[in-house]
């Protein structure tokens, strides 16, 4: 029995089967990861007992740096099939001004032993974003750099003038248009229409195309240009046990750890720049994964010096 499991072309067989399995999951798995399945778990568990049967059968006569290679393979392998479930992640909800310590991961809440408080919530794009009127009358496609003070003619004679632009609108509860954030996050503009003697005053929104078409006999629209974002990330104030509080900011490719925790910058929601969400997770099982690659290490070192 042990000298089957031990066979070499099963070890080779294992090894096409894993590697047609990375490949499968690089290049074309649309679904979940195959990491987790129970298939690949059962794998990786056969690759362990090939490489440990193998070992059993020479460890009387094998060297140290052939038992050290083997048992090194065997615990990053073992590690890396028990980190997933030794794993812990929830998502940290948060709004600036607030501190949490409650994550959240399904339906479950978990206490982390330190509290996050937002700060501030910030964007970065390519490059200075910049609004655009369109006007489209009688097959034709006019576009316009909107500023404040720009007036528009069109071929009826209608008069379309520019009052007032904002990056993110906002309502007070007096119904006063105020900026929500400094972002581009609900662009507008306000526009006076003069038609005759009537005048009419309204907003055109980016993400709203299409809210007043077929009031007038031309086409207006409001677009926005060059909003594409490079990074977003929190400012934030974590206040561990006994009270003390490290500063950091935390982006997209810039996790932050402390106490053994690691927190990376997820998500915001395009419509709030006051909220801002955090993943918290914890690898508790890695440990394994790291005293396999240092005993491996240990049996090629002892390898090239013998």
């Amino acid at each position: 029995m042990v000298r089957a499991i031990s066979s070499l072309y099963l070890f080779f067989a294992l090894c096409a089967l894993m590697g047609t399995a990375f490949v499968y999951q690089t290049l074309f798995n649309k679904g979940l990861p195959i990491y987790g399945s129970p298939w690949f778990a059962v794998l990786g568990l056969a690759l362990a007992a090939n490489i440990l049967a193998c070992s059993l059968r020479r460890a009387r006569a094998a060297s140290a740096h052939f038992l050290l290679l083997h048992a090194g393979l065997i615990v990053i392998i073992a590690g890396a099939f028990a980190a997933p479930f030794c794993r812990f992640e929830a998502q940290l909800p948060l709004r600036a001004g607030e501190a949490s310590d409650m994550a959240q991961a399904g339906q479950t809440s978990y206490r982390l032993p330190f509290s996050v408080k937002l700060e501030n919530f910030s964007l970065e794009y390519y490059s200075r974003p910049f609004g655009r009127l369109i006007l489209e009358e009688n097959g034709s496609r006019r576009e316009f750099d909107a500023k404040e003070g720009l007036t528009l003619s069109t071929a009826a004679g209608d008069s379309i003038k520019v009052l007032r632009l904002t990056h993110d609108f906002g309502l007070t509860s007096r119904g006063e248009v105020v900026e929500k954030s400094p972002y581009w996050l609900n662009p507008a503009v306000q526009v006076e229409i003069t038609a005759g003697v009537k005048k009419k005053k309204l907003w055109f929104f980016s993400n709203f195309p299409g809210m007043h078409d077929g009031d007038f006999p031309f086409g207006l629209s409001y677009s926005l240009e060059g909003a594409e974002i490079r990074d977003f990330a929190s400012s934030v104030t974590i206040t561990g046990a006994g009270g003390s509080m490290t500063r950091a900011q935390i982006a997209v490719n810039r996790p932050l750890r402390f106490g053994g925790y690691t927190l990376y910058q997820t998500s915001y929601d395009p419509a709030d720049a006051a909220y801002s969400l955090l993943t918290v997770t914890r690898d508790s099982g890695l440990w394994l994964v790291y005293a396999g690659f240092i005993i491996f290490l240990a049996g090629v070192c002892l390898w090239l010096l013998k």
